[in-house]
């Protein structure tokens, strides 16, 4: 290749170079959000290599330093900084229409990071420090979690505060004896909306449970009255038996149906299988009123031969009460009536 050439390639690469960076950019936009005083923020970035990015959210105004509502409102150019414990955004631009746009530079707050690394969590870069200033991680929380023995890093703080998951939260369910979760269980169960009182409730119950066993009977609306319910009848089935329990439709008035016939120690299969094959609780009590004692099996098995109550009766009334579960079965199998 000529010098000419090179020279021609280089200053093709320098101006494709100066054009990627000048289609570099940092933008923000700004309004009301509803009624008093929220405001809907977004932020957005792009780098060319990178693509585009963008984050939305209500906060409160006060957020907000060096930026009067009646330039809100009014309109006119402003200049502002958006600050969090981890930083804030440098922000110019301008309002119209009750809208406001330009672009923002971050700043990261040293004093943030040397907190943090004081409690024990690793050095955060400034694009870290940029996302949990965007998802408002204050000193507070970072530090109270510590003190309340979450063992996290900050990018799962972030996930934690983005979820919801308040400190409160994670306390209660510590001092109710989950101890060993960590922060993607904390988040999966405030996600499916299981509450303290709940985790409260299974360890009164004598359950030691994980947290997606706990979610999975709090989405089969498995409550403290059904465990309470279940351990008055002296059952302590397993988690995946309870959800089957309640899958299967068996309810506490039929369990207390069971009780009165003097079925109280079935365990939880046997009792799924009664009901499933519709083996009613009132004909267990006939039969038990009668003199007979099936086992959930004979129960099963008269129940599929059309044997009910009524047939029982007549054949204890015919004299023959002391048949067995095959005997009655074979008596109606063969049209005996």
């Amino acid at each position: 290749m000529s010098r000419t050439s090179a020279i021609v390639w280089g200053a093709v690469i320098l101006a494709g170079v100066v054009v990627v960076c000048q289609g570099a950019h940092q933008d923000w936009e700004l309004q009301r959000s509803g009624d008093g005083n929220q405001m809907r923020f977004t932020v957005k970035k792009f780098e060319p290599g990178h693509g585009k990015w963008s984050s939305t959210f209500d906060t409160p105004f006060q957020r907000f330093r060096g930026l009067s509502l009646d330039t809100v409102d009014g309109g006119g150019k402003a200049q502002f900084e958006y600050v969090q414990d981890a930083g804030k955004l440098v922000c110019e631009g301008g309002f119209r229409w009750g809208r406001g746009s330009g672009s923002f530079r971050f700043v990261p707050n040293p004093r943030f990071a040397s907190e943090l690394k004081s409690l024990g969590y690793d050095v955060p870069p400034d694009e870290a420090l940029f996302s949990m200033m965007l998802s408002g991680i204050s000193l507070d929380f970072a530090r109270e979690a510590k003190e309340a023995g979450l063992q996290t890093s900050i990018e799962q703080l972030a996930d934690l505060q983005r979820a919801g998951v308040t400190l409160e939260f994670i306390r209660d369910a510590r001092r109710d004896g989950y101890s060993g979760l960590s922060a993607r269980d904390y988040i999966d169960l405030h996600t499916q909306g299981v509450r303290t009182g709940f985790l409260r409730e299974l360890k009164d119950a004598g359950y030691d449970l994980s947290a997606q066993e706990v979610i999975s009977l709090q989405v089969q609306g498995i409550n403290g009255e059904f465990l309470r319910q279940l351990k008055s009848y002296g059952l302590h089935p397993k988690a995946s038996e309870l959800v089957q329990l309640r899958v299967q439709g068996v309810t506490p008035q039929y369990l207390e149906g069971l009780q009165a016939a003097g079925y109280s120690d079935l365990s939880a299969n046997e009792i799924v299988s009664l009901h499933l094959q519709g083996v009613r609780a009132e004909f267990i009590q006939a039969a038990r009123d009668l003199g007979y004692r099936f086992t959930p099996r004979e129960l099963v098995e008269l129940r599929n031969n059309g044997v009910d109550a009524g047939y029982l009766r007549r054949l204890h009334e015919s004299g023959m009460r002391t048949l067995s579960a095959m005997e009655i079965t074979k008596l109606k199998q063969n049209g005996v009536d």
